[in-house]
């Protein structure tokens, strides 16, 4: 049976409902990184802050980015 115009509109707004839901999830993905490394950042430092004050300190892993 051949495709109809009416069935290649059905699929176009599949896809395009599709490619809409994944724009959302990758903003959503994009927007939790960004609000996870300010919190990294934040840590790193309350961190840093309480090791200097008690007079301690850590060696870095060449491997840690």
């Amino acid at each position: 049976m051949p495709t109809t115009f009416a069935d290649l509109e059905a699929r176009v707004r599949g896809l395009e409902s599709r490619a809409q839901r994944a724009e959302e999830d990758v903003t959503a993905i994009v927007t939790t990184v960004a609000e996870t490394h300010d919190d990294v950042k934040w840590l790193k430092r309350a961190v840093q802050v309480l090791l200097d004050h008690d007079g301690l300190a850590v060696e870095h892993d060449p491997d840690d980015l």
